[in-house]
Order: C-alpha cells, then sequence, then structure tokens
C-alpha cells in the first residue's frame, strides 16, 4: 500500500462489502445513535455475529462505539463515510428518488 489514506480506504471497502455491515451502516445513518439492543430482532444473526460486525465497522472507523453503564451505543462516523465514499447517503439512501 502506497499511504495511511489506501489502508484505511482498503479497510472501509472490505467493511461494507459484507451485507450486515453495510446494513448495519445504513440503519445508523439513516437512524442516529443506536444501542446493540435496538438491532435485537431486526436480524437473525447471533450477538456474536453482530459483535464482530461492529468491531469490522468500528476498526474502519465507519462507526463511533461508546459505553454507558452496561450498554453500547453506535452512531456513523460521517467524517469517515463521506472521505472515502462520497454521497453515501444520497446514493444508497435515497434510491426510491431514482
Amino acid at each position: 500500500m502506497k499511504d495511511d489514506f489506501d489502508r484505511q480506504a482498503v479497510k472501509v471497502f472490505k467493511a461494507l462489502g459484507d451485507p450486515n455491515r453495510y446494513s448495519i451502516l445504513k440503519l445508523l445513518v439513516e437512524q442516529g445513535e443506536l444501542s446493540c439492543a435496538a438491532f435485537d430482532g431486526k436480524t437473525t444473526l447471533s450477538k456474536p455475529a453482530m459483535s464482530h460486525h461492529y468491531r469490522t465497522l468500528e476498526n474502519a472507523r465507519l462507526i463511533d462505539v461508546r459505553k454507558e453503564g452496561l450498554h453500547y451505543y453506535m452512531k456513523a462516523n460521517f467524517k469517515v463515510l463521506e472521505r472515502f465514499v462520497p454521497s453515501f447517503i444520497e446514493t444508497h439512501l435515497k434510491k426510491k428518488n431514482r
């Protein structure tokens, strides 16, 4: 890899290459900050599998995670998203206009 930008870009696109992580990120972009519990019932994945996907998105810096008491909250990192996937919101969330 040439530089940090290239390495980060690869992490971002690998993270988004999984349909589950792509869906998680879209939901966070649409709804803002959500707790892990908010995803219960929205997927058939186990909690360990969801945890893996959260970590992958966090390692790619696509989401920020904070802990409050016993609960974890996630939100999309719009700065990183816009840097590596410009117009993500317009392209991926507003498909109905096409």
